[in-house]
């Protein structure tokens, strides 16, 4: 498993040592700093972490989110997050790849790391499925039916559903196959449309990004506004 690079962002230092106590514990995770400014100290941004814990009580905390995406920061994992919806969506829109709760329990904060490090979002199902909901339709069907000719018949039935948040289980029990078949094609759906992990994937099918055959490099994206 690939080390992921973890920095804490918290004006409150009980609670940053607390997150930090609960990562720290991780072989497979790397605290790399911590920090008490929003603005984010130049010795933090050195350090290049690949995931920024972010108190979410901190003033401008959304604005950090919109801040570091534009300027292709690390994923940020809003942590003692507002149960709200509308906060939630707000999040989302803002930037933020992972949303963590009051309630949330410690495995809960390493499984976020490692899943907005993949490329995922970590986020109440409800709440990713009304976020692709207000993303804006260019015509009357997904984004995504325009590049599935790029992939086989199988491969677009895999995309679909995949888009659709159906899990690997979920795909092989429908399309009656084993579940490392499904993996196997979705990691050359990846290679082809050069998107990293189920949420680039859904937000491809969706139109939020555009899809780069053959490499990443070129992915534009698209604000889900």
């Amino acid at each position: 498993m690939n080390t992921v690079r973890v920095a804490v962002l918290s004006d409150d230092r009980l609670f940053s040592e607390g997150l930090l106590r609960i990562i720290g514990t991780e072989g497979s995770i790397t605290v790399v700093g911590h920090d008490e400014e929003a603005a984010l100290r130049p010795t933090l941004r050195a350090a290049r972490p690949d995931v920024l814990l972010v108190d979410s009580r901190m003033e401008g905390a959304l604005d950090l989110c919109a801040a570091l995406k534009r300027d292709r920061g690390p994923a940020i994992v809003l942590v003692a997050a507002d149960d709200g919806d509308d906060w939630g969506m707000g999040a989302l829109v803002a930037g933020a790849r992972g949303i963590l709760a009051k309630s949330a329990r410690p495995e809960d904060l390493v499984k976020a790391v490692r899943v907005v490090h993949e490329g995922q979002i970590w986020a109440r199902r409800h709440l990713m499925a009304e976020w692709m909901a207000r993303v804006p339709e260019a015509s009357t069907r997904p984004a995504g039916e325009s590049i599935v000719g790029r992939l086989s018949t199988r491969e677009g039935e895999i995309f679909r559903h995949a888009a659709a948040g159906l899990t690997n289980k979920e795909l092989a029990d429908r399309l009656a196959i084993s579940q490392a078949t499904v993996k196997a094609h979705l990691t050359h759906i990846f290679q082809k449309l050069g998107l990293r992990g189920r949420a680039e994937l859904a937000a491809a099918y969706h139109g939020i990004i555009a899809s780069a055959p053959g490499h990443t490099g070129n992915r534009k994206l698209r604000p889900p506004v």
